[in-house]
């Protein structure tokens, strides 16, 4: 017969275990695809060079070839920041609608107390999907 104590530590050892196994496979499994594409599309003077520089190196591109594409990256590297900004602006709109809405069937002490939570969420969110425009873009 096993003590109390050894099987409720037992118990405890294989619900960590199971908690930690569970907790690496989510980050392993996890789609890391959209964090990457809005980190990646933060600045799009750095995403034009990092698209220029891959295809000289994947296709040996020579200058002239190089010269020739350059403004087309750099095109498609504002277009795509442009559309980044307008994603996120179209978010933050749809948040801060249903966030006044929720508040406004609260009592005034649960309404500020919402308000002041959704202003740090906002904050956070703001941080993530509109970074501080880079030099020589347009917002």
């Amino acid at each position: 017969m096993i003590p109390s104590r050894k099987l409720a530590a037992m118990f405890f050892c294989v619900f960590v275990l199971g908690a930690a196994a569970g907790a690496l496979l989510a980050i392993n499994l996890s789609d890391m695809r959209f964090s990457k594409f809005l980190t990646r599309t933060a600045d799009p003077v750095s995403l034009a060079q990092r698209l220029d520089k891959k295809l000289a190196a994947q296709y040996q591109l020579d200058s002239t070839e190089q010269a020739q594409i350059a403004p087309i990256t750099q095109q498609m590297a504002q277009n795509l920041y442009q559309i980044r900004r307008k994603f996120a602006v179209d978010i933050m709109t749809t948040l801060d609608d249903a966030h006044a809405k929720i508040g406004a069937q609260m009592t005034p002490a649960h309404r500020a107390a919402y308000a002041k939570d959704n202003e740090a969420r906002r904050q956070r969110i703001q941080a993530m999907l509109m970074p501080a425009t880079p030099a020589g873009t347009q917002p």
